[in-house]
């Protein structure tokens, strides 16, 4: 009995490891790799792994979210002290500020690449 609870808390710590590890599914030119990288540990868990939206967070690819619709201000305020709305917490323990600017430039980069942005 004693091993059936060792092999049952092994699996279940290995399920919650990988399902907060989220990758992402593309690759990026090297200029915004940091910027990806920084997005996977502070925002893929509830956008999705490249933006694209998850079960908890909007598609940030969406025209709504697009430069002339959102500016960079907003996304960095946004990331910062979380939305005004409560939905988003802030993520001011989790990232400096020269990360959230990596993080905007990659999320444009994705938007272009996407087609959200011309």
């Amino acid at each position: 009995m004693k091993r059936v609870k060792q092999v049952l808390l092994l699996t279940g710590a290995l399920m919650l490891f990988s399902a907060c590890s989220v990758e992402p599914g593309k690759s990026v030119p090297e200029e915004y790799k940091t910027g990806q990288a920084y997005f996977h540990k502070v925002c893929a868990n509830c956008h999705g792994p490249d933006g694209q939206g998850g079960n908890k967070a909007p598609d940030l690819m969406q025209e709504k979210f697009v430069k002339e619709n959102f500016p960079d201000y907003k996304f960095f305020r946004t990331i910062l002290n979380g939305s005004s709305s409560g939905a988003m917490p802030s993520q001011k323990n989790r990232v400096k500020k020269d990360q959230i600017r990596e993080i905007i430039q990659y999320i444009r980069y994705s938007q272009k690449q996407e087609g959200a942005i011309s």
